[in-house]
Formats: C-alpha cells, structure tokens, sequence
C-alpha cells in the first residue's frame, strides 16, 4: 500500500472563537491549546511513515498564513491547492480528488479538517491503519468519536451491521440534537460523533461525486485541468467559482450507500467554540481556565483569555472574557455557541474587527495599523530575518518609510541604499520599490502612506520570492 494522502482542510472561519478567529486569520492559524497554531499541529500529526506529503486546501486569502507557518516547522515539504472562492467542502475534495487521480486513482485519500485537536495521535493512526483495507474495497470510510457525554454540538452516525472485523455499516445520521436527544443518543450506545474525518481512494470518491453531485465534479475537474502551477503550489482556475457551495455531507455522505465508520478513541475534540476551549483546558481550583496575563478573583467555572495586557475578572461565574488589541467578548460561557451571530452582525456592519486583526501576518513579518484617517495611514512594519517584501508600485499612494531597529536594503527606482536606524526615504506614487532585512535581527520600520486609496489592494507585484503573483 502506498502512503496514504492527508488532504487537510484549511477554509473554515471560525466565528464562534471571535474576536480571535476572524475572517482574514481564522481559528486554525491560532494557537488556542499548545505553543503551536491548530493548522501546525495538524501537519505535524501527519508527518509520519504512514503518509505521504500532505496536500493543504486553503483559501487564496490564507495561502500567505498557511505558508508561514508551514515554514515555521521545518518539517518537509507540502502542497498547497488553493481555491479562489470558498465553496464549501464537496468542490474542494473534488478537486483534489481529481488532482491525486492525476497520479493515482487508487491512492487513498484522507481528509481532514485544519483545527481540530487528537491528543492521542497514534491511537488515530492504528484506526487509519485498520480502516485501509475499506478503503481499498472502495469504501467511504468515516471516523466515528466513541462519544463521552451528551454532546448538543456536534453531529452523530448511527452505526449498523458489521462491515469487517473493524468497521461498521453506517445506518444514518443525526444532526446536531437538542439535549434530550443527545442523551437519548448517548444512552444507546450504537450513535457516534461524526468527526468530520474521511477516508477513500480517490476513485471512490470521484465515482460517488459524478453519481450525486456531477455539477460539483465538473467545475472541479475544469478547474483542476485549467490550474496555474508553480513550486508545490496548486492554484485552481475560476472554474472552481461556478461549483454549488455544498458541503460533502449534503452532495455524497448522506447518500452514498458504500458508507462504513470505524470507532475510534483518539481525545478528539472540534474546538468550534470557547465553550470547547474551557473543557479541554487546565483548570485551576475553581474551574477556571485561562491564557495569558490574567488575574482571577472569586471567579468559577470560566474561561479567560488575555492577549498581552493584564485582564482582571472577579465576582462572576461560568463567563467568557476574551481580550484582543482591538475588540474584547464578554459573555456567558453557556451561550459560547452564539457569538457567531455577533461575528456575523459585524460583518454585516462591514466592520473591520469582523476580518483582520491590528496586527496583520505575511510570509515576510507582520505590519499593524498604528493611525488611519482621511488619506493617511500610520503602520508598524516588521520584517523578518531574509524577509523580503515583493518588487512592488501603488497607483494610489505614495510612502515614507523610516527605519526605528534594524538593517534594511531598499530599492526605489533605479536607486539602491542600505539603511539603518533613523533613516528615512520617501516612494512616490507609482514608483516601483522593494524592502529587505538584510540584517540578523527582525526590521521594524514606520511607514507613512498618504493617497486617495490605501486599501492593500492597491499593491501590483512584479517580483515575488513567495509565489504571490499569478502568470496570466
């Protein structure tokens, strides 16, 4: 058997973990439990003889996020297929069932998503070992969570009859039930918790999508066969655009009649919600759960969340407090489920703490908006060690840069200089310039942009060390 493709999902948003999880760096880019972000954890986990070199599904607005922090680990190489539009889960493992048929349509194939958490990774790995042969039946293997309590928050399988000594036929599906349905269900013993995780050949799974979703499959093969690559990086067409967004469950799983489900046991939990990260966390005497620099006082049974400055929380019980740089949730940690709603509300409101955060990551450093007005913005750049921003212009601002720590080589124009702290040069609209670290230490530098337009879409790139410009 040939090492098994990990496919991992990396296009959900995440609102219900706001005001960390936005829209422009969701909840798998965080590191919500452990020292690594959900995303690195979820590599890591498949970096091992069983698999192959992972394929990563991501969003063209995350491929800069994705790419950092697969640099970050320093564990080998992985693929990038990158969608121009999220359009929910069956298009995307369409296509990249259809891309992995290019090479083997037998391969096996298994799919998971980006941010959940498998304490015990090789209690995972011996079900995926089982499930194999399933698999290579032509099965559509689903992972079932032996569930540890009435859980309201996530979907169940019923399981049937004996597929193999492993697997079991799946009789159906529940969706998220209310809590005396999920205590029903627990009670019975035959319903488990549908993990979201799947695994086939990627023939299987073809031959199912033309059989209940050929819309979805044919956007997805044109968008596949039309594809723009360079280096590890798969970039799919606009063809991928006029694919139904409909999730793989709806287009195959509740249809299919090859299903079959493996129990497993790994400390599997879809952090999808504070409530989630208060169960899974450490807890002091009194039940609470906290991150960063907080101080508690007659607080129980609560999860509080500090991002650099001091929170203090006292006299309450079973709240959520999350603190970030620009925005702050407090609520109760009942109703942890709802904050997608405000989420939502503030995208609607077309508020910016609904997408980015201050401080903005890129494959080269971060920047954060210090100062915005009415033709003006202020940002902190930081650049990292070898980081180097594209050769670059701006049809709509001009800017000046000053450097605070650091060695840094720019370029404007046809003008080459070397500048260290205190030193400043000023880019014209329209000129074409670059920046670098040149240095052994991160670069931080004060820009200054002024113009009519200052959104970062005003950045046309004529050379990029990170792959960011598409070929036409």
């Amino acid at each position: 058997m040939n090492n098994i493709i990990p496919v991992l999902m990396c296009g959900g948003s995440g609102t219900r973990l706001w005001p960390v999880s936005r829209a422009g760096e969701p909840k798998q880019f965080h590191a919500l439990s452990g020292e690594r972000s959900l995303f690195q954890q979820t590599v890591q986990r498949f970096k091992t003889d069983l698999y192959a070199e992972p394929l990563v599904i991501v969003n063209s607005n995350h491929r800069d996020l994705a790419l950092r922090e697969i640099g970050e680990l320093q564990t080998g190489p992985v693929r990038l297929l990158v969608e121009p539009s999220v359009r929910s889960t069956a298009p995307a493992i369409a296509a990249a069932a259809a891309l992995i048929t290019e090479e083997d349509p037998d391969r096996l194939m298994l799919v998971a998503p980006s941010d959940h958490l498998i304490e015990k990774a090789e209690v995972f790995s011996d079900a995926v070992n089982e499930a194999a042969m399933a698999a290579l039946q032509g099965q559509i293997v689903l992972f079932g969570i032996r569930p540890t309590h009435a859980e309201t928050g996530f979907g169940y399988i019923e399981v049937g009859e004996f597929f193999d000594a492993v697997s079991f036929r799946v009789a159906g599906f529940v969706e998220k039930p209310k809590r005396s349905v999920a205590e029903v269900l627990f009670a019975g013993g035959r319903h488990l918790w549908n993990s979201g995780i799947f695994m086939f050949t990627a023939r299987a799974i073809l031959e199912e999508l033309e059989k209940y979703a050929p819309d979805v499959l044919s956007c997805a093969k044109r968008a596949v066969s039309t594809a723009h690559r360079s280096n590890d990086t798969i970039r799919l067409s606009s063809d991928f655009e006029a694919a139904p967004a409909i999730s793989i469950d709806y287009a195959v799983m509740e249809k299919s009649e090859r299903l079959v489900c493996i129990p497993v046991s790994p400390d599997w939990r879809d952090l999808g919600s504070w409530s989630a990260l208060w169960d899974v966390g450490s807890k002091d005497g009194n039940g609470n759960v906290s991150r960063g620099d907080t101080i508690l006082h007659d607080v129980r049974n609560s999860y509080v969340h500090g991002n650099g400055r001091l929170v203090a929380v006292m006299g309450v019980e079973k709240i959520v407090v999350v603190d970030t740089a620009d925005a702050v949730l407090v609520g109760s940690l009942d109703q942890a489920q709802n904050v997608g709603r405000l989420a939502s509300e503030l995208a609607a409101a077309r508020r910016p703490e609904a997408s980015l955060h201050k401080k903005v990551r890129r494959p080269w450093g971060s920047y954060e908006c210090l100062r915005m007005g009415e033709g003006f913005q202020v940002k902190h750049i930081i650049v990292s060690v070898a980081g180097r921003l594209s050769l670059q212009y701006h049809h709509h601002r001009s800017e000046h840069w000053t450097v605070v720590s650091g060695t840094a080589r720019v370029t404007v124009g046809d003008n080459v200089s070397i500048m260290t702290a205190n030193e400043s040069v000023y880019i014209p609209q329209g000129d074409v310039h670059r920046l670098e670290n040149i240095g052994d230490e991160e670069l931080h530098l004060i820009e200054v942009q002024c113009g009519s337009y200052l959104g970062e879409d005003d950045i046309v790139r004529l050379e990029d060390q990170y792959d960011r410009i598409i070929a036409i």
